[in-house]
């Protein structure tokens, strides 16, 4: 998705649990993607509180969750949390990489080798 779009937890079609892919090429993914530069993932606004948030990673893919099992009580008097309340956007690398001959050498470590990533999240209030 590289469009704009209105997150509303209003009806069955609202709940999103994707992966999405940045990095299509598996060769260009290394174990240890620190020194890449860091890409924006996603980012969000709330026009009603003037909430923003944006994601940004060296990971090649991210799942993007929408909430749709959100199940929190109310607790000392703090209003309930239900289906829609939250989000996780989630960097990672390729969705059962470990079982794809092509993607492997982007999880699976050897002695000695080195896993890394570095994530970003960065929220402000306008």
């Amino acid at each position: 998705m590289t469009q704009p779009f209105k997150l509303e937890a209003t009806s069955e079609e609202a709940h999103i649990d994707d992966v999405f892919v940045m990095e299509t090429d598996p060769s260009k993914i290394p174990l240890d993607t620190r020194n890449l530069p860091l890409r924006q993932l996603a980012q969000f606004n709330n026009t009603g509180t003037g909430l923003h948030l944006e994601v940004h990673s060296t990971e090649p893919a991210f799942q993007f969750y929408t909430g749709k099992y959100i199940d929190v009580p109310s607790v000392n008097g703090e209003p309930a949390h239900t289906q829609g309340a939250g989000f996780c956007v989630e960097p990672s690398r390729f969705v059962n990489a470990i079982n794809e001959p092509a993607w492997r050498n982007m999880v699976l470590l050897k002695k000695g080798q080195v896993f890394g990533c570095k994530n970003v999240y960065k929220a402000w209030k306008a």
